[in-house]
């Protein structure tokens, strides 16, 4: 993602490079700049009293969700979910002419393929503040650098490897073998709380398809009790008594006993635009639902006829959210929550007249010998409301309940296997559970980490100049059996409900790419060398995706992917300007510039570029992590 520097009180990210600011300043544009470098300037008057900063803009979404390039404010019909749609392929970056129009989209929510055209505003890119005296660089900081490959143009990315280490990609995670020793570690978030602010959606049960329900469609939360078979979804038996659902207010209630945990479980039923019946049909069918693996779907990516943001790739990285409110409590009142992630499962056990978490897991089907990982205090030793969030990304387990991080006892990280392997459980890999207690559960918002995509560029080692790229890790070049990436990428969808088949498919297709092109994929780096990745993995030209044609001409000789700590420039602080929110007029406020075409000198009259009055997304301005 380049970014923009404001080198003048009038800058806009129309453009791809700093430079572009010297052009003639876009008249079409004016009224939008005035009233964002007003801003600007009181900000920056402020903070260059206690540092050297500059404000930067975002052009393009390969940093989503953590910053927004160009892009809409969607809400779906179908469900009511809003989220951001990324829109910078509809202008060029250097002109800021319009080459072409996003009119549709598809909701992670609940798969409905929605108008996106004229209706929802578009917006330029976050306006940042990056520090630029920065003694030292660490691993996951969001870092705006020069692009190797065009040093007048600056890239933002989150910073993933970091001097004389070797960074691979597997199972969507990163994996780093440092100089002198000899195994592979997985790379974690030395903070939670980054970890816990990129996350994804992949349900926020506050906005449920009812269109589809009321058709039949199987709501995703239900009582249940585990009960291996056919009749089962992920192991678990949707049963009538134990839980009570509101389903208009999206709450869940139970009055628990002393005995068996009593389970409230997610089946991951995902729509998608198949599922919808055709608008306006009389007696519509509805297709069958079937429970699959919860994978790398991403909204900001998934616009026109595109099938990049429907990929199939599972992901087991997960974070469920829930408001908790205790009712009644008794000596043996117990919470627990559990998530799976393959063959195992893991679990927080709360006891709620003591406060004491307990962390353990379970391995395969036996469900009665949990091990403990480790014990720790909360404040939930009375009747009361709660909010909690349980997570398991990057193998490790974390715990917060009312925003405040658990800690624990013993070791909350774990050691899995760097190959995918789902099985059964990862259909309904998410449940809550009491006993001895009464309870209501609301705000049910499960979320995944992102999944990294294992990009590759062949190149020749002897002057590093690319010689084709492959953007799956299903890439197989022999006479026997070849994989095209778009076939295979398909073949993976439709196999995400059945996790045997989709786990065999994977590794077979993935052994074969890491045996052709596994030596372009490790990306070793020097003493100098940094790696950086873009958060909106398959929608980022990042160190996987780097060229080297031009560098020897500017005396750069560093390897293809890498960023030299020279060319570092300073770390991404804070977004002070997300966007204006168009107010009056049902909301869409009143356009005042329309956009300017490509084609011709005129502008498309019927697409705003700028609408009026708006008020700034007070709730986007925030510390970046």
């Amino acid at each position: 993602m380049a970014v923009k520097k404001n080198t003048e009180a009038n800058r806009v990210a129309s453009g791809e490079s700093a430079s572009a600011g010297k052009k003639k300043k876009k008249p079409a544009d004016g009224a939008r700049e005035t009233v964002e470098s007003i801003a600007i300037a009181f900000v920056l008057a402020f903070l260059f009293k206690t540092f050297q900063a500059e404000a930067y803009v975002i052009p393009t979404g390969s940093m989503a969700p953590t910053l927004y390039g160009r892009h809409k404010e969607v809400e779906c019909d179908g469900c009511g979910f809003h989220f951001a749609l990324g829109a910078s392929s509809e202008v060029d970056q250097s002109t800021g002419q319009l080459i072409g129009r996003i009119r549709t989209a598809y909701c992670s929510n609940c798969g409905k393929r929605i108008d996106a055209a004229k209706e929802a505003p578009v917006f330029n890119g976050d306006r940042i503040l990056v520090n630029k005296q920065i003694g030292e660089f660490k691993r996951f900081d969001v870092v705006v650098f020069k692009n190797p490959e065009q040093p007048h143009i600056n890239y933002i990315k989150r910073l993933v490897g970091l001097p004389n280490e070797t960074i691979r990609v597997r199972k969507g995670d990163l994996w780093a073998l440092r100089e002198g020793e000899t195994s592979w570690e997985i790379l974690r978030k030395d903070d939670p709380f980054v970890q816990k602010d990129i996350q994804l959606t992949v349900y926020d049960d506050s906005y449920p398809a009812r269109e589809l329900i009321e058709l039949g469609w199987p709501e995703r939360w239900v009582s249940a009790t585990y009960r291996v078979g056919n009749d089962s979804v992920g192991n678990w038996q949707a049963i009538e008594n134990g839980w009570s659902a509101d389903r208009n207010a999206r709450t869940y209630a139970c009055d628990a006993g002393e005995g068996d945990f009593q389970w409230l479980r997610y089946r991951n039923f995902q729509p998608n635009d198949s599922s919808w019946p055709v608008a306006g049909q009389a007696n519509p069918d509805l297709s069958s639902a079937e429970a699959t693996l919860i994978s790398d779907f991403c909204s900001f990516n998934a616009y026109g006829e595109r099938s990049r943001g429907q990929e199939g790739y599972w992901v087991g990285d997960l974070t469920i959210n829930a408001q908790v409110s205790v009712d009644r409590i008794a000596g043996k009142s117990e919470m627990l929550i559990e998530l799976v992630e393959g063959a195992q499962a893991f679990q927080c056990v709360i006891n709620l007249s003591t406060g004491s978490a307990t962390l353990q897991y379970l391995i395969g089907g036996d469900r009665d010998a949990p091990v403990t990982m480790g014990t720790g205090s909360t404040g939930m030793t009375a009747a009361g409301s709660y909010d909690i969030t349980f997570a398991n990304v990057d193998d490790r387990i974390c715990l917060w309940v009312d925003n405040q991080l658990i800690e624990f006892d013993g070791e909350t990280e774990y050691v899995a296997s760097d190959v995918p392997q789902p099985e059964t459980g990862d259909l309904a890999p998410v449940g809550i559970a009491f006993r001895d207690a009464a309870a209501t559960v609301s705000g049910l918002l499960l979320q995944r980490d992102i999944y990294y995509r294992n990009d590759v560029v062949q190149f020749n080692p002897a002057d590093g100049v690319s010689v084709s790229e492959y953007s799956s890790p299903f890439v197989r070049r022999d006479e026997v059996n070849t994989y095209q990436r778009n076939e295979v990428d398909a073949y993976l969808l439709h196999l995400l409900n059945n996790p045997a088949a989709w786990a065999s498919t994977y590794a077979q297709a993935s052994a074969a790419q890491l045996s052709s092109f596994g030596q372009y994929g490790d990306y070793k780096l020097a003493s100098d060398e940094y790696l950086m990745f873009g958060d909106n993995s398959s929608m980022s030209k990042d160190g996987r995706l780097f060229d080297y044609e031009t560098r020897p001409m500017g005396g750069v000789f560093s390897h293809r992917y890498a960023v030299r700590e020279k060319d570092l420039i300073g770390k991404a602080l804070f977004i002070f300007w997300p966007h204006g929110v168009p107010f009056l007029n049902g909301g869409k406020g009143f356009s005042l510039m329309n956009h300017k075409t490509a084609a011709r000198d005129d502008r498309d009259d019927d697409y705003p570029s700028f609408r009026f009055p708006f008020y700034p997304d007070i709730s986007r301005m925030k510390k970046i992590r």
